[in-house]
């Protein structure tokens, strides 16, 4: 901070950075020491700049993020670590939080002073953001007289107008984002608008608002993601993107026209979450070393199988950021690109502009690639290019929506594939699922002799398992987070044999278990095992797939 102060002044900023002249610059001073105001204040009164161009100005050139309140959601837990009277007195506000770092907007971000008091109240690191005066001291009279009360409660009094809908949305946007939610469903009924989030990949209730709210709410979440307010019969697809308490996220967002009004849900992606790596992802150790062993050939395909919300992106971003080099060319084409990869070119399909997997996928061959990931194979034109493309050298990594590893072959059997195209160019299959983590309130206790044999466990050893309690932390669900699962089925000789003879996906499967594989219930027993987990979500979540 210091450093910034002796090397940088507030009016040589600005001229660096184009927004006045040096002549403009000796007037603004000679204004300021005349009425014993600040330069800043004379430069706004005099004309020569605004307010939101000297806060963008003074970032860029000292290199600092710029805090715009009209596209961010302040976190009010995180507000009060300043106090009021310091927030008042230098114009700046604490704004969000990362792990072992606060978020603090600042009118003027070469104000030593404010530096060193705030130094007295936040002892994690301070990351100084750049915001408009206007816009921190409205910040500073929305947030402290009412930092309680920030986030309404089911009885609170709403009024129906836009101010109050934009507080209402940057309520549930926080709240989700706090309890890691994926998904948000504003949903109208006869009497009330119910909103829901999905965490953990289940469905659970935020709060009720007055169907009156209903178009306002509806409308503020359009205007964020540029749709068109004034079309309510019709489905519409967009997206935005906003800081959350010091987090990126993108929001995908869909409308669906309903009896009683617009249904809206809010599709969650954390940014942070895009640098995860395999090791963080759930495999056990022998299946991550099969499936780094393959993402190492030169030509094959690799696919991930599973339902919907199973995590295959994910896996297929870890893989991705497991093989990123500057040696290598690795392109994508995604509906939608759902996170940014550095260093890996991402193609969006656009079927608007006759930009279709297909057409993409084709241009791509023509880029030179080393390695392409395919977000989904769809069809059989998708598949047969992306076949083509591992027999002619290419690693390719791909999605099918298939219940395991096996049915994997099946499906594209079923795409009318020649069998031994199949065998030639699939190397691995990976079948998954997500698994609810039990919280740190879990609680001992040892299974039944009867289950331990049912599940072909030693039943003779003492084994104790895991299950849920609740508490706080946990919102007395007794769970926190999700890991995947995986069953991984490497195309061996002998698998390439029967998919030659079309065989089915139970004699794949069964002579991949032979072979060694672990179906997704045993990994998900290992969790068990391991106390990560409870046996019932492992039941659950593995109810119907193979298991013999």
């Amino acid at each position: 901070m210091a450093e910034i102060i002796t090397k940088k002044r507030f009016g040589d900023i600005l001229v660096e950075g184009g927004l006045i002249n040096q002549t403009q610059l000796q007037q603004a001073l000679n204004y300021s020491r005349e009425r014993e105001i600040k330069l800043g204040k004379s430069l706004l009164e005099l004309g020569y700049v605004n307010d939101r161009a000297v806060a963008k100005t003074l970032a860029k050139q000292l290199d600092l993020p710029f805090a715009d309140f009209k596209r961010i959601v302040v976190d009010p837990q995180i507000v009060p670590l300043i106090p009021e009277t310091l927030a008042r007195k230098f114009k700046l506000i604490a704004i969000g939080r990362r792990p072992g770092e606060v978020l603090v907007a600042f009118t003027d971000p070469l104000n030593i002073f404010a530096f060193d008091e705030l130094r007295h109240h936040i002892h994690d690191k301070i990351v100084i953001c750049v915001a408009m005066e206007s816009g921190i001291v409205s910040a500073i009279e929305t947030y402290y007289p009412a930092q309680d009360e920030s986030l309404l409660a089911p009885g609170d009094k709403i009024e129906n107008d836009e101010s109050e809908a934009v507080n209402i949305i940057n309520d549930i946007l926080l709240r989700a984002a706090r309890e890691e939610a994926s998904d948000i469903h504003l949903e109208p009924g006869s009497e009330k608008v119910r909103i829901r989030i999905r965490v953990d990949g289940l469905l659970k209730h935020m709060r009720n608002f007055p169907m009156e709210m209903l178009p306002s709410l509806v409308s503020r979440i359009k205007i964020m993601s540029q749709l068109d307010i004034g079309e309510r019969r019709k489905p519409q697809d967009g997206r935005f993107e906003i800081p959350i308490s010091g987090r990126e996220f993108d929001i995908r967002v869909s409308t669906l026209p309903l009896n009683n009004g617009e249904k809206v849900v809010l599709r969650l992606l954390d940014k942070s979450k895009v640098k995860i790596g395999l090791h963080d992802l759930g495999f056990e150790p022998e299946q991550q070393k099969i499936f780094e062993n393959h993402l190492k050939q030169p030509h094959e395909i690799i696919l991930v199988t599973g339902p919907t919300g199973s995590g295959k992106t994910t896996t297929l971003y870890a893989a991705l950021n497991q093989i990123n080099s500057v040696e290598k060319n690795i392109v994508t084409v995604e509906d939608p690109v759902e996170y940014e990869l550095k260093g890996i070119n991402q193609v969006q399909v656009n079927p608007k502009a006759n930009l279709t997997f297909v057409s993409a996928l084709r241009s791509i061959l023509r880029q030179d690639p080393d390695v392409v990931m395919i977000g989904e194979i769809r069809d059989v034109e998708t598949a047969e290019i992306a076949i083509q493309a591992a027999l002619t050298g290419h690693l390719v990594l791909s999605t099918l929506h298939t219940n395991d590893a096996s049915g994997a072959v099946a499906r594209l059997i079923d795409m009318s594939i020649p069998p031994f195209l199949i065998a030639s160019s699939v190397g691995l299959v990976l079948a998954q699922r997500l698994i609810r983590k039990l919280c740190s309130c879990r609680e001992s206790f040892q299974p039944e002799d009867n289950v331990m044999l049912e599940l072909g466990l030693d039943h003779n050893e003492k084994q104790f398992f895991f299950r849920p309690t609740g508490c706080p932390k946990c919102e007395f669900s007794g769970y926190r987070g999700r890991l995947a699962i995986y069953e991984v089925l490497t195309i061996s000789t002998e698998i390439e044999s029967l998919i030659m003879k079309k065989g089915s996906s139970h004699e794949l499967y069964r002579q991949g278990r032979k072979e060694g594989m672990m179906s997704l219930r045993d990994s998900g027993l290992k969790k068990v095992i391991s106390g990560i987990t409870s046996l019932d979500e492992v039941l659950r979540i593995t109810l119907n797939t193979m298991v013999s």
